[in-house]
């Protein structure tokens, strides 16, 4: 059985690699701690043991360095179930393949996040919170995989006074070009900018007030109806992160 198997049959190994990563302890007081009876916890670590998770220091035990290098492994994982399981109909029902996997790994950091939903009395709820954070905003990015027709005159307005980049596949260049020239020259007028990634497949606006996403749907519509928003700090600094990923790999437009 390898250190995986043993942690993943076992809530109990589990509890104690997190008791001891707060200070050592004994057979006795893991055992007052958890209510797990002291033969039983001795034998968990033993196998704790084996693993080269923890280690015997006269009456007590504590972590090794893998067992810490572990326990911060399984924490990461609390948290990031803990996102998953505040909403799980918005996580099943959407398609997240547009998420890279190195942030899939980071999604614990949005944080506190709420699901904007719409209703029959109020369409389109989560697009007007949206549009009031940004539009107040002194950092504006936006990376989207859909055009948005309200948005050529919106941000050109933004971007003359405050510091904006959109990036945005062809097909929506090509419509920004077509059919908002004006609000396109007026826009990189007031010096915004604007990059080409065909590869985007979401949308994540961020500013320096709050994280903004919208997604496809798992049968491949866009889901006009409901939205993600955090204004947790990490949820900020994963959202610019995401843009500069996008970022690193886009074309620069010039009109």
């Amino acid at each position: 059985m390898d250190t995986f198997e043993a942690l993943a049959c076992s809530g109990q190994r589990k509890e104690i690699l997190n008791i001891l990563s707060i200070s050592p302890k004994s057979i006795k007081e893991i055992s007052e701690l958890t209510g797990i009876s002291p033969p039983l916890v001795s034998r968990h670590l033993k196998k704790l043991g084996e693993l080269g998770l923890v280690e015997k220091d006269n009456t007590r035990y504590i972590l090794t360095d893998k067992g810490y290098f572990v326990h911060l492994a399984l924490e990461k994982f609390r948290r990031i179930v803990r996102v998953l399981d505040k909403d799980p109909e918005f996580w099943e029902i959407h398609d997240f393949s547009g998420i890279p996997d190195e942030f899939k790994l980071r999604i614990d950091e949005i944080g506190d996040y709420e699901i904007l939903r719409s209703d029959k009395d109020e369409v389109l709820k989560h697009y007007r919170v949206f549009s009031s954070i940004y539009t107040e905003s002194e950092i504006v990015r936006l990376a989207s995989a859909v055009f948005f027709p309200s948005h050529p005159k919106m941000f050109a307005e933004i971007a003359a006074k405050a510091d904006v980049e959109v990036i945005i596949p062809l097909k929506a260049l090509n419509t920004l070009k077509s059919k908002y020239k004006e609000e396109l020259k007026q826009y990189l007028a007031n010096g915004g900018k604007i990059y080409r990634n065909d590869d985007v497949r979401l949308t994540v606006i961020v500013t320096e007030r709050a994280l903004c996403m919208g997604f496809f749907l798992r049968d491949g519509k866009y889901d006009t109806e409901s939205g993600l928003l955090s204004f947790d700090d990490t949820a900020i600094r994963w959202g610019f992160d995401l843009y500069n990923y996008f970022k690193k790999s886009a074309l620069p437009v010039e009109y």
